[in-house]
């Protein structure tokens, strides 16, 4: 076995892992403590510190919340309940986390959809989920508009940004929402077990499949990275990859927000 040569100051395997374990530990015994709960009390504790940094836009961690509160008050409004699919197809940008965190507190099942994907894939990365609606970015609206056709049964769609090909702008819909922590008597808490998001395998033997990643898989996700990078408030990550990806979309991400 070859010897393995430490930088001075840095920590040893071991100790990183110690320290994932030992945050991941608490997940199994708090199930009603979801990722989507834990940004709202996140946002109580940090306010106005820097959450995310997008291309266009900087965002707090209260920020954060309220536009994660205002997708959780629509989908209540359009009637979604537990288990039901809503497809996100969105570039990165920081209302794409503030979407799936609404819209999983609910419940419901956030699909990332590769924004990649176009005909005859996207059709069926669409038709797998059975979604009840779909959330779309203006400019991917094209490409969603160019499938919904060949879908066995009508979709909602709803556009980011601007409505196009007859679907509704989304824009109102959440601005009239209240920005306002939604209550447990308003909506019932998820539990770690329930299912959260549908990612998506790449598709390279085949078409995509969407793998099923549950509420507890996601805080596993983000507190394994941060206790194996010792993360700490005053850190950032540069995330140069895909949002509707495991890695992009969760591990980086949640890694530094919690």
């Amino acid at each position: 076995m070859q010897s393995v040569t430490r930088i001075p100051g840095r920590d040893t395997p071991l100790k990183a892992w110690a320290r994932a374990l030992a945050l991941t530990a608490p997940i199994a015994r708090n199930p009603a403590v979801t990722l989507p709960i834990q940004i709202s009390e996140l946002a109580d504790a940090f306010g106005d510190k820097i959450a995310l940094i997008g291309e266009d836009e900087t965002v707090s961690y209260r920020v954060l919340a309220e536009r994660s509160n205002r997708f959780t008050r629509w989908a209540l409004e359009r009637g979604l309940v537990p288990g039901d699919v809503v497809c996100l197809v969105m570039h990165n940008c920081p209302d794409y986390l503030a979407a799936w965190l609404g819209i999983t507190r609910t419940g419901a099942v956030a699909a990332l959809v590769n924004t990649n994907l176009v005909g005859d894939s996207l059709a069926h990365a669409i038709r797998v989920t059975a979604p009840k609606c779909m959330v779309v970015g203006a400019d991917l609206a094209d490409a969603v508009a160019a499938v919904i056709p060949s879908l066995e049964r009508a979709v909602p769609c709803w556009v980011q940004g601007a409505a196009a090909h007859g679907m509704a702008c989304i824009d109102p819909a959440l601005e009239r929402q209240p920005a306002m922590t939604v209550t447990a008597s308003e909506c019932a808490l998820p539990s770690t077990r329930d299912l959260a998001l549908y990612i998506y395998t790449s598709g390279t033997t085949g078409l995509p499949k969407a793998a099923k990643v549950s509420h507890r898989r996601l805080l596993q996700w983000s507190y394994w990275f941060a206790g194996l990078l010792d993360a700490d408030e005053n850190d950032r990550m540069y995330d140069c990859l895909p949002m509707y990806h495991s890695v992009g979309g969760v591990v980086a991400i949640g890694s530094m927000l919690v």
